[in-house]
């Protein structure tokens, strides 16, 4: 049963590739391995693929981060990331730091959470080295009574804080199942779009978490 439902999302996020073949599209597969420690404390590898729309690697990624969470509903976070953007005439590897703090509150069968993320860079090579970001990240995630499937809807809005300007959006609309004690695979579609002239990009991510 649990084979049969990772085939059928890594199918679904497989035909929605073969039927978007234009460059407003990209496939995200991310990975997540987490370790609590000392109670309080948890430590992430975190590896993650980006595909263009011909399914070609257009970015790959590795993070580390480390997560503290003081009191229950509050979780504060650090993460650094090498990325290697996948270039024909050679490949560019930037790094980035990233400070989360992130609030949960559960709301009857609804699960509502805040992140505010300051970084170094933005995550997809765009804009310059030296601009620093404010993100800001709701999400509310419902949790079906007797069913293993959490489906959610998240928003995130990005401020270049270097030329005080909003400049792009995430709208996610997805859903995860647990397939065994320790560990969750999800599936969401994801609109990216800009506050200019860019064109809006669709994207599939897959997502899957293990606690060790």
């Amino acid at each position: 049963m649990k084979k049969a439902i990772i085939l059928f999302i890594i199918l679904c996020a497989s035909s929605l590739v073969v039927q978007s073949k234009t460059k407003k599209f990209g496939t995200w597969v991310e990975l997540e391995f987490s370790k609590e420690f000392l109670k309080k404390f948890e430590f992430s590898i975190i590896p993650e693929v980006r595909f263009q729309d011909d399914f070609t690697v257009d970015e790959y990624m590795f993070d580390g981060k480390l997560a503290y969470k003081p009191i229950k509903f509050l979780k504060l976070a650090a993460t650094y990331r090498i990325k290697t953007n996948v270039k024909r005439k050679g490949n560019e590897v930037t790094n980035r730091f990233a400070f989360d703090v992130t609030g949960k509150k559960g709301i009857g069968r609804f699960d509502a959470s805040l992140r505010l993320r300051y970084t170094n860079y933005t995550d997809l090579g765009e804009g310059k080295f030296e601009d620093n970001y404010f993100r800001a990240r709701l999400k509310l995630v419902y949790d079906i009574k007797g069913n293993k499937i959490r489906p959610f809807v998240r928003y995130e809005l990005f401020r270049n804080e270097t030329s005080k300007e909003f400049d792009k959006s995430r709208f996610d609309l997805g859903a995860t199942r647990k397939i065994a004690k320790n560990s969750r695979i999800g599936l969401y579609f994801r609109l990216q779009d800009y506050f200019s002239d860019r064109n809006s990009i669709n994207i599939v991510g897959i997502e899957y978490s293990l606690k060790i």
